[in-house]
């Protein structure tokens, strides 16, 4: 059932959408290219939290170092996301294709060849920049780019590829773990190939015919139009470009009525998200090697995989019903579980349940994959209009990895202090916040345009 922020009714739907909205061959490599910045966030955070088993033990990090470290391109992609998201907003979705992954090999190359601890953490610094400018990118694009009636299949490939990135740099772990104990500067410098993979994929994503008419380009985003959706009569594509245009508004209505409702559906679910699934995902392979549950540093890296892979598996369930069942039904669902996971793991730890630590963690990789680990992305730009679409992206972006750095540096401090069991359950009242905001703003976009949920907005 959809709801809205207007006493929960729906936005008006200007009827099903047709054959001809469907994007072109063009568009739809276009939204796969962009999607694959997400593979490069992925092999990114998982290849850092196996590159930590062996960095750890080289260079003898104390607990107040790994968090500082682990914390630098979270950091980053806080700065990344204000600056890309204002950046794509102003000078089109176009802009910041190339540069982000250009800005991500360098930090690659950095961490790898980092003589010292204070130039790694630049290193995954420049990482995390680039990565954070490349979430409000890919999110609009994906947004813009892909048909009405398919978004959601859109968010939830994002999140495919995600969970392909971090899969694949989990077994590429493995596999450089046998080379001793600089194994973690071919992990970190492993990143360069996907990324000079994407620059070649990504150089002929053409202009968001929508970006355009806000511009007042109408010459160049008819073009545009007929190379995304070349099925569009003329007659159709000047009824669509009628469509997008639409005059330009400043950020700060993004703090007014309705506006900061669907503001807070966007920053707090994926806060929480991050504030939970990065502080749990960067030290797992770690809780596992500590708590006695994998013998060595590969074992730990495999379970780590396998956990990754029940993520996938819930994704791929909602593939297909995300633009039916909506974004705010899955999202809920998909905290609830992430709770049920989080006490079923702190109970295992605590009482030395080895089954118990192991079904919570697949309860909550599951909850992540159905949920908010692909809807908190889509609901922090589809909501928005479209002048500002990149710009709210970008502030999500930016709070969500602001908890996720928070995180990262109190996690392995609170659970030194207080014991594992308690930060689970501290991280599991954390998800329940994130449910709550969800069921208390819900504007649901599964079904609507674009520019219906935006009017809907005025």
């Amino acid at each position: 059932m959809n709801h809205s922020d207007n006493g929960g009714k729906s936005p008006p739907n200007p009827g099903p959408p047709g054959q001809d909205d469907r994007p072109s061959l063009l568009g739809q490599q276009a939204v796969r290219a962009a999607s694959l910045g997400m593979f490069l966030d992925g092999f990114d955070l998982s290849i850092m939290a196996i590159a930590l088993l062996p960095l750890r033990a080289q260079w003898h990090l104390g607990t107040g170092a790994i968090g500082n470290l682990m914390a630098a391109a979270l950091i980053g992609s806080l700065l990344g996301g204000l600056i890309g998201g204002r950046l794509v907003d102003r000078f089109g979705r176009r802009a910041l294709l190339l540069p982000n992954v250009a800005l991500y090999a360098l930090g690659a190359i950095a961490s790898a060849l980092s003589p010292n601890l204070a130039t790694l953490w630049i290193g995954r610094f420049v990482v995390g920049l680039a990565v954070g400018m490349d979430y409000p990118l890919v999110a609009t694009v994906v947004a813009e780019y892909s048909g009405e009636s398919d978004r959601g299949r859109g968010f939830a490939g994002i999140n495919v590829a995600w969970y392909l990135g971090a899969f694949a740099s989990t077994l590429l772990g493995l596999a450089l773990l046998g080379l001793g104990p600089d194994s973690w500067r071919f992990m970190l410098g492993a990143a360069l190939l996907p990324a000079l993979v994407l620059l070649w994929l990504r150089r002929r994503i053409p202009e968001s015919p929508r970006w355009l008419m806000r511009r007042g380009s109408q010459g160049a985003a008819r073009e545009a139009l007929q190379r995304l959706r070349p099925a569009l009569s003329e007659a159709q594509a000047t009824d669509v470009l009628a469509r997008f245009s639409g005059a330009m508004r400043r950020t700060t209505i993004l703090f007014q009525r309705p506006w900061r409702k669907r503001l807070a559906l966007s920053l707090i679910p994926w806060t929480c998200l991050d504030i939970v699934g990065l502080g749990i995902g960067l030290y797992f392979p770690l809780i596992l090697r500590m708590q006695g549950l994998a013998g060595n540093n590969t074992a730990a890296a495999g379970i780590n995989a396998a956990f990754l892979l029940v993520s996938t598996a819930g994704i791929l369930f909602i593939y297909r019903r995300l633009d039916r069942w909506g974004r705010i039904p899955l999202q809920t669902a998909g905290f609830g579980l992430m709770v049920v996971g989080l006490l079923l793991f702190a109970f295992g730890i605590a009482a030395h349940e080895v089954v118990s630590v192991y079904a919570g963690s697949a309860v909550y990789s599951l909850g992540t994959g159905i949920g908010p680990g692909v809807t908190a992305m889509a609901l922090s730009v589809e909501i928005f209009p479209t002048e500002l679409r990149a710009s709210a992206g970008g502030l999500a972006t930016a709070v969500s990895r602001l908890g996720a750095a928070f995180s990262a540096i109190i996690f392995p401090r609170l659970e030194a202090a207080w014991g594992l069991p308690v930060v689970l359950i501290l991280m599991a009242g954390v998800s329940l916040i994130g449910a709550g905001v969800t069921r208390g703003c819900p504007v649901e976009p599964a079904g609507h345009t674009l520019e219906a949920l935006e009017d809907h907005g005025r």
